[in-house]
């Protein structure tokens, strides 16, 4: 059963002028830890990936926020979601915290799929009870 569907858009480029105007602060602020192992390491080898990675996972964020019906209130915030790949490289979704707690308990399990292209990133989230 489908609980909820959430989607996001942005342009790379307000993303990119709020993270060097925060002097990175933003990246920190959006990313959990994981994440902000594979952004540091693509933003070394190529900002215009780092900023596009970036970009997916403060929309993915946004979609998921939608699809669960909360916002940006708790249990969810920008740090206990994080949008991984797996080996196929296949986003999936990972919960830390209270945010783990909650889809558990609610039985919840979240699809996440993102693109981008030179300007624009996007993330489509479905929610659905397992």
């Amino acid at each position: 059963m489908i609980i909820g569907i959430g989607t996001d858009i942005l342009e790379i480029e307000r993303l990119k002028a709020a993270y060097d105007r925060t002097q990175g602060r933003l990246a920190e602020k959006i990313l959990g830890p994981d994440e902000m192992l594979i952004f540091q390491q693509r933003l070394a080898r190529n900002y215009q990936r780092g900023m596009a990675f970036l970009a997916t996972r403060f929309a993915a964020k946004e979609a998921f926020s939608k699809a669960i019906g909360l916002g940006m209130r708790m249990p969810m915030t920008w740090r206990l979601l994080q949008t991984l790949n797996e080996p196929s490289g296949k986003p999936v979704t990972s919960y830390l915290g209270v945010l783990a707690n909650f889809m558990e308990e609610k039985r919840w399990q979240a699809q996440v799929t993102v693109s981008d292209e030179k300007n624009m990133a996007i993330a489509f989230v479905i929610v659905t009870q397992k």
